[in-house]
Order: structure tokens, then sequence, then C-alpha cells
């Protein structure tokens, strides 16, 4: 893994990825970071047993208006895990709001013409929704 790399995910992650996926949540306005075929795995859960029913890979929401992107003062976001191979990589960052963690994502990325992009996540959510 080069430092050069390595730099260049915590930037993307800091800049483009929380700032578009917590807080911007607009498609047309997603920072040229994420893949053009960026998708989420958005796992469907059974509300009495808590399993997993469905799997299905979605875009963000391309009709939710875009509020200001910037964080919240209770807002804030650990990154971890970050694993380069050649031309993929993986990270792992905590979404935690109000003192408690709310979401674990796995951020995948590739390589494309000598500039990391962003092309998938895949999360656990660490609440109930009606929580």
């Amino acid at each position: 893994m080069s430092e050069k790399d390595k730099r260049q995910l915590l930037r993307i992650l800091e800049e483009s990825y929380v700032l578009d996926m917590y807080v911007g949540h607009d498609r047309e306005g997603m920072n040229p970071d994420f893949h053009h075929e960026f998708q989420i795995l958005i796992p469907a859960f059974d509300g009495r047993s808590g399993h997993i029913t469905d799997v299905a890979w979605m875009t963000p929401d391309p009709e939710q208006p875009p509020p200001p992107k910037r964080l919240q003062p209770n807002q804030r976001f650990n990154t971890s895990v970050l694993d380069i191979t050649g031309k993929v990589a993986i990270c792992k960052v905590e979404a935690i709001r109000d003192g408690r963690l709310r979401y674990t994502d796995y951020v995948s990325f590739v390589k494309v013409n000598r500039e990391w992009r962003i092309v998938s996540k895949v999360f656990h959510r660490h609440f109930t929704p009606d929580e």
C-alpha cells in the first residue's frame, strides 16, 4: 500500500463519501470520486425476527432534495480497516451521531485511469427503525 494511495483514499472518504452519503443524498450532485455505476447494497429486514429477508442493489434516491453539504455538530465519522490490494481497496467507516454508533459501512474502491473511485457500499444499521 503506497502512502499516496492511502492519502488519496482517506481524502475521498472525508471530503466526498461522508458529505455525499450522510449529508448530500443527491445523485446528480455527487462528487466525481464516485464511479458512475456506484451502488449500495441494502438489506431488507423482517420486522419481527430481524433476519435479512432480501438484498437489493440500489442507487441513492434522485428524488430526495439535497440538504446543505455540511456536517452537524452531533455527527462524527471514524475510518479504519483501510486495505489496498493492487487496484482495489476497502475501508470501514463508522457513523456516530449523538455519541452513538449508528452505521458501519464498508466502502469499496477501484482505481480507474490512476484515480480512485468509490464503487459500492454495504452497511450495518446499529439501531431499529423506530429509534
